[in-house]
């Protein structure tokens, strides 16, 4: 029987797999217009940022893209801007790659932390996957404008073959204790970052990096939520991906605000 270190090593040895993308260290300085205004495509249709459902404040309107809803409490969900512009989106190959690849990731993340709420109960695999299906849905719509095809959606099958490979092994690792998948999960969001900064790595598009920018804010939320309710159990996790310094300012102290409950439903649920 596989130990737990030996599920780690076999994830990060996924993870670390190398990618035909621009490294994140290539990443420029990111651009994008406001929300709530007109695209930047001649098209200019409205795009308006809402809340990515991954929090309370699911249903309340955004001061702008990548800003925390508005909603009491921290981690209540990160506003992405939702569009029906279809102005053509010119995109390279890394690129495309790159939002393929995402789509697949984003997807990934909503079907473990489904199958993780049905066997643990515990309030982050409730709220999260929606945030998770919504910022799919915004890559989606980038790709449709790119022209690109869209990788399928049949639960628990993935077009990315080393998407497929980390699904597997962290779903393994997930249903062995609620722990075990509050783990899998805050490295599934250090992983999403890290694939996310590739991708704005990867593309000139003001559109792509806007979104690709709001879904990784999203993304340091989701961290900091399941760490905190790590925390909440007696469980500290340690950084698989990120350096320590920027872990530490995505996390900052997880304890700050938390009222009883704070992320455990009813309570601590199995462990």
């Amino acid at each position: 029987m596989k130990t737990k270190a030996h599920s780690y090593g076999l994830i990060i040895s996924l993870a670390l797999a190398p990618l035909a993308l621009a490294a994140p260290a290539q990443r420029g300085p990111v651009t994008r217009g406001p929300a709530n205004s007109p695209g930047n495509g001649p098209g200019g249709n409205s795009a308006v940022a809402v809340c990515d459902g991954s929090g309370p404040g699911s249903n309340a309107a955004c001061p702008r893209d990548g800003a925390s809803c508005p909603a009491p409490g921290s981690g209540q969900g990160t506003c992405v801007t939702s569009t029906a512009d279809a102005t053509p989106l010119a995109l390279g190959a890394a690129a495309q790659a790159a939002l393929v690849f995402q789509i697949d990731e984003e997807r990934m993340a909503r079907e473990l932390y489904t199958a993780f709420a049905e066997k643990w109960g515990l309030q982050p695999f409730k709220m999260i996957p929606r945030s998770e299906a919504r910022h799919e849905a915004v890559l989606r719509q980038l790709g449709v404008r790119a022209g690109v095809t869209a990788p399928s959606a049949l639960p628990g099958r993935f077009d990315t073959g080393e998407v497929q490979l980390r699904y597997e092994a962290l779903l393994a690792l997930g249903l062995e204790s609620a722990d075990s998948a509050l783990r899998a999960s805050a490295f599934v969001e250090e992983q999403d970052i890290a694939d996310l900064d590739t991708l704005i790595a990867a593309t000139d598009s003001a559109d792509l990096k806007g979104a690709a920018t709001a879904l990784r804010q999203a993304s340091t939320n989701h961290l900091r939520a399941y760490v905190a309710t790590l925390k909440a159990r007696g469980v500290t996790y340690e950084p698989k991906l990120l350096k320590a310094e920027e872990f530490t300012a995505i996390v900052g102290d997880v304890t700050r605000g938390m009222g009883p409950g704070r992320g455990q439903g009813n309570g601590f649920g199995r462990r």
